[in-house]
């Protein structure tokens, strides 16, 4: 079983990053949907932690012997995959900007041509 203190922790820790995740969503400065992976990590974490034979039952199911070395497990396994999930953002972000700056020369180079047509007239 984990200590009181460690829950307490936990406990504190997730509802204070629960606030600053809605405070980041009002002020617009958060999109919804990169929100929702992280309101599923602090809820996970809020359950596990104010149930914690819940969390001794999953680190047995997962092997584990010491809970808290589920934890680090557990946290572990978040962070992969938050990092996927922004490393797929960075992708689609890195296409996107490529696709807009070709886009972006074919009108320079359309509109110096207009402008040279002008001036030639």
């Amino acid at each position: 079983m984990i200590s009181l203190k460690l829950q307490i922790i936990l406990v504190v820790g997730s509802v204070l990053s629960f606030l600053i995740l809605l405070n980041l969503l009002r002020r617009y400065r958060l999109e919804l949907k990169y929100s929702m992976l992280w309101i599923f990590i602090m809820i996970f974490v809020m359950i596990l932690s104010l149930f914690p034979k819940m969390f001794t039952h999953v680190a047995n199911t997962l092997g584990i012997e010491m809970p808290v070395n589920a934890l680090f497990f557990l946290a572990i396994f978040g962070m992969i995959v938050i990092l996927f999930s922004l490393t797929v953002e960075i992708s689609r972000a890195t296409l996107k900007i490529k696709e807009l700056s070709q886009e972006l020369g074919i009108m320079k180079h359309e509109l110096k041509q207009i402008n040279d047509s002008c001036n030639k007239d």
